[in-house]
């Protein structure tokens, strides 16, 4: 892991281990590493003008100067804090400069190098950014900090086979990630799953060696309350924990299972959102629900045909067991509202194949009927770096799901070929009180990094920037 911090001094006055970053206004493309005449390595880097430098531009900047260092093996890298005299940067504030780029620094430099037996031997070691003088520039950079390490945390839990990361391993790894941030934690086994009636659950993980577990995470940021003060109304975020997706009974073809062990980054998010939001020391009460099951084929896998009764007493025909992140979703969304009384509910999931038709690989699906919080969340999405784009959730679509043989079919009979990642959120829409502010974000878009986005291969960690940051400025 590389270390991160920052100095008063200049880049002038930094040690001469260190590599010198500067940009320049040439061309994207230009780049010349040189050593001065008096020793100094420097590494000279065309950004094009500042004034066309944007928020987006800037991320991708940040993370290119990661790895750029990385390609060339340097050890000890400085930069300045000169890019603030980009206009379009200046504009969003010295706060968010400070912010997004320690988070893109902590992102880039991340490399999930577990099962390598052969370790580099020259690997970027420490990342040094100067003349930062004030204290309101290493708060924020410290902010930035915590959020984008507890997205690496997101990351390494989704990069991680499915062997190694199984729904009881699952558990483990939240109570480890969320050891001494005050959170608490409890986890229901097969037998407490089957008592509670969520049927949707068990019927998706009974079919694995390792059984679903329900994993309740709670962080109470702004008091648990007493018998004279009630308690403010938590946020939920539910996240789908599919552990390894195998697609069931009806199989997904071989080419579209080997990265299905990221198919938990749903709740991987929610583990990491609470670990970010209790490092910080954000003062809002927070609940993460994750239902975690391996989707797995064997003799007592869920089958094609089953009728199954949810947790909230509704009964769903599984038309399609590749179709199961839904049915996980459904049961854990009934509980938050069975057990709290939210203020509002986050579900994120890499619920669709269809949302990367729809969208492409640059922006998860969101989807609510909520216009002021569809807007919150695109405006946050920019100014986080966690793009969503809103498709509609009308009740139109509910009619291609009413059942025959039971109350909802888990797909839209005949096997949906129109508005898959839609049809996906209708469905989990049967579970929600149109009472409850409710938002589905269906990240499979964003499962995976794309080459554009300067990370390492894998698992991108998203959308906690942006849970992070809605759950700081949300109000009740």
């Amino acid at each position: 892991m590389t270390k991160i911090s920052t100095t008063q001094k200049t880049l002038e006055n930094t040690p001469k281990k260190y590599c010198r970053f500067i940009l320049t206004e040439d061309r994207p493309d230009w780049h010349r590493l040189v050593e001065t005449k008096d020793g100094q390595l420097e590494y000279r880097m065309g950004v094009g003008k500042y004034k066309d430098i944007t928020p987006r531009s800037f991320r991708t900047l940040v993370r290119t100067i990661v790895q750029t260092a990385k390609s060339h093996r340097l050890e000890y890298l400085a930069l300045p804090f000169g890019t603030l005299r980009a206009p379009k940067i200046k504009t969003m504030g010295e706060a968010w400069l400070m912010q997004t780029l320690a988070e893109n620094l902590a992102l880039a430099q991340y490399e999930f190098t577990e099962y390598k037996t052969k370790k580099t031997k020259k690997h970027l070691k420490e990342i040094l950014v100067c003349g930062v003088a004030t204290k309101t520039q290493k708060v924020a950079f410290d902010v930035g900090l915590a959020i984008g390490e507890a997205t690496n945390e997101a990351r390494t839990i989704a990069n991680t086979p499915g062997d190694d990361m199984t729904p009881s391993k699952l558990a483990a790894a939240t109570a480890r990630i969320l050891k001494g941030t005050g959170a608490t934690i409890t986890v229901f086994n097969e037998k407490q799953i089957k008592t509670k009636k969520m049927g949707l659950l068990h019927a998706v993980g009974k079919g694995a060696d390792d059984k679903p577990r329900f994993i309740i995470i709670e962080y109470w940021g702004a008091g648990e309350g007493s018998k004279s003060k009630k308690a403010e109304k938590p946020i939920v975020l539910v996240g789908k924990g599919i552990t390894y997706d195998t697609g069931g009974l009806n199989i997904k073809p071989a080419g579209a299972m080997h990265d299905m062990h990221m198919d938990m980054s749903g709740g991987a998010s929610v583990i990491a959102t609470i670990k970010a939001i209790a490092a910080l020391g954000i003062k809002k009460n927070v609940v993460g629900l994750i239902p975690a099951a391996e989707n797995a084929v064997s003799a007592t896998s869920m089958r094609a045909g089953d009728i199954v009764t949810s947790l909230s007493g509704k009964t769903v025909e599984i038309l399609h067991t590749d179709a199961e992140g839904r049915m996980v979703l459904a049961d854990a969304l009934t509980y938050a509202q069975q057990e709290y009384e939210p203020a509002l509910i986050v579900d994120i999931a890499t619920l669709t194949g269809a949302a990367l038709v729809a969208l492409g690989q640059h922006a998860s699906a969101l989807m609510t009927k909520n216009e002021k919080l569809q807007r919150t969340l695109v405006e946050l999405g920019e100014k986080t770096g966690d793009l969503v784009w809103p498709l509609p959730l009308w009740d139109e679509y509910k009619q291609y799901l009413k059942g025959t043989r039971a109350d909802i079919n888990n797909v839209a009979a005949p096997t949906g070929r129109f508005g898959g990642s839609i049809e996906g959120g209708t469905f989990l829409s049967f579970f929600v009180s149109k009472k409850i502010p409710w938002v589905h974000l269906d990240i499979a878009p964003r499962m995976d990094s794309i080459p554009s986005d300067k990370l390492a291969k894998g698992a991108t960690g998203e959308p906690v920037r942006l849970l992070v940051e809605l759950i700081r400025t949300h109000t009740n």
